[in-house]
Parts: structure tokens; sequence; C-alpha cells
């Protein structure tokens, strides 16, 4: 059994995003949540870090593109690396902004071409990211990197649907199969576990 960091780790492998790209670039899938998971299984990610914030929104990006969505996804994904991985590790905790809810809307910027002195769409991406943030806050601490992107992907992609017009697969249930491997899972409180009770 893999042991999980109570602190989020700070450094990753550089070549986990070389090759999350090239699996983002390889694949059709229009499921945001099933393009991460695959990102998330390679050896070199860890349970929970900083990672997450680039991973995030690669596979929004993909999902986006893949939905009908016009971008340059290679420079799409080059522009989400650069700015996800400002985002220190432990960022939900000692900020108050989930890295999950910040990687949804660095997809948005990217796709909308928002920036600090724009106008409407710079609105909209405060309000879907503060919409991904009360999503995530509802289920209270401590982080689950996990849990937390399952519940800020759907929030954003209904968002983009609303604002964008492009529609994502999102899947109707999705469940976690490895939450024995986090030593501070919410467990039955959680509402990706296997166990939850509604």
């Amino acid at each position: 059994m893999i042991k999980i960091e109570e602190e989020c780790p700070d450094s990753e492998k550089p070549d986990v995003f070389q090759r999350a790209m090239s699996t983002c670039l390889s694949t059709d899938s229009r499921d945001p949540i099933r393009i991460l998971r695959i990102l998330m299984k390679d050896p070199d990610v860890p349970f929970h870090g900083p990672v997450h914030h680039s991973l995030i929104p690669f596979a929004v990006l993909t999902a986006y593109r893949n939905s009908g969505g016009d971008i340059d996804l290679p420079l799409s994904m080059r522009r989400a690396h650069k700015r996800g991985s400002v985002i220190p590790a432990g960022a939900c905790g000692h900020w108050g902004a989930c890295g999950a809810a910040l990687g949804c809307g660095i997809a948005f910027s990217i796709i909308t071409g928002d920036g600090p002195l724009a106008g409407e769409v710079w609105r909209k991406n405060q309000t879907m990211v503060s919409r991904c943030l009360e999503e995530i806050a509802g289920y209270g601490g401590p982080r689950c990197c996990k849990r937390d992107a399952y519940l800020a992907i759907p929030v954003a992609a209904e968002f983009f649907r609303e604002y964008l017009g492009v529609e994502m697969d999102i899947p109707e249930k999705i469940k976690c199969h490895i939450s024995d491997r986090n030593s501070t899972c919410l467990k039955e409180a959680c509402p990706f576990n296997p166990g939850h009770k509604v």
C-alpha cells in the first residue's frame, strides 16, 4: 500500500507534464473526468499536490476541444501549465482557494482570453470559480485533490455549456475506488466514496 504524505509535495517531475500533454493530444474523449483519471494514473503523479493545478485544466481544455471548442490545444496546455505551476502546494489551506477551482478558472481564461483588464469575461470567470469553490467548501476538509477535482469540474462544465455553448460529457455518477490510499479521506461523507450515504 502506498503511504500518502500528510502535507502536499511541492515539486513534480517535469516528464509528467510532457506525458500528460501527449495523452491529451491522443484522446478523443469529451469527458474531462475520464481524461483527468487517466492523467492521474501516471506513477509520478502523487495522490495530493500541485501537479493537479495543471492536470485539471489539461483535462478540461482537452474535453472542451474534443466537444467542438475552437482552441489550439498544445498552446493552451503550455499556457495552462505555466499558470497552474505557480499555484503552490496547499493553496487550499494556506490561501483559501483550492487549486481544482483555480485550474478550472485557468482553462476558462485561456479559452476566453480573460485577463486582469478584461470586462464581462473577467466577471464570468470569477463567478465560475466562486461556484466551484462553494461546491468544494460544502464538504469541508481535510483536502483531497481527487475529490475537489471531481466536485469542481462538473460545475465548470455546466458553466462552459451555459456561457460558451460547448457541452462536455460528465458522468452521472463518479465513484472513487482509491480512498483506502488516502489517510485523511472523508470516507462515507465524501460523495464519491462507494459507501456514501445521501
